[in-house]
């Protein structure tokens, strides 16, 4: 089983969504938002947000904006936010797989909680 980042088995943490810092979705709003040339209170009057929530998401403060933030925003740029068709899934061998990577998570959330009992006796 591979290591993840933090020196455990992390690889079903990062089976479908990966991020560092904050969501990249951010990153995605802020360009389309550069392109629409208008002020970023004027996308959250036509959004139904705070000025704040834009800013703190724009400016990186918020690392994990709600899916409706993210709704909202686009639909403000008239775009629509959703799910689009990415690729075929193979499930007899995705499930057996995820289960193997969530199991091996597990383990090492386990010893890492009996390391970090050890540490406060």
């Amino acid at each position: 089983m591979s290591k993840g980042t933090n020196g455990h088995g992390g690889s079903w943490l990062r089976r479908s969504y990966n991020f560092i810092d904050k969501d990249p979705e951010c990153d995605v709003f802020r360009t389309l938002y550069q392109k629409q040339r208008i002020k970023e209170a004027d996308l959250a009057v036509l959004a139904g947000l705070s000025v704040s929530t834009v800013k703190n998401m724009f400016g990186g403060q918020t690392r994990r904006p709600q899916h409706a933030t993210f709704a909202k925003m686009a639909g403000a740029m008239g775009k629509k936010y959703g799910l689009v068709d990415d690729h075929d899934v193979d499930y007899a061998k995705e499930i057996p797989k995820a289960r193997e990577e969530f199991k091996a998570h597990k383990e090492a959330l386990r010893k890492k909680r009996e390391r970090e009992a050890r540490r406060s006796k």
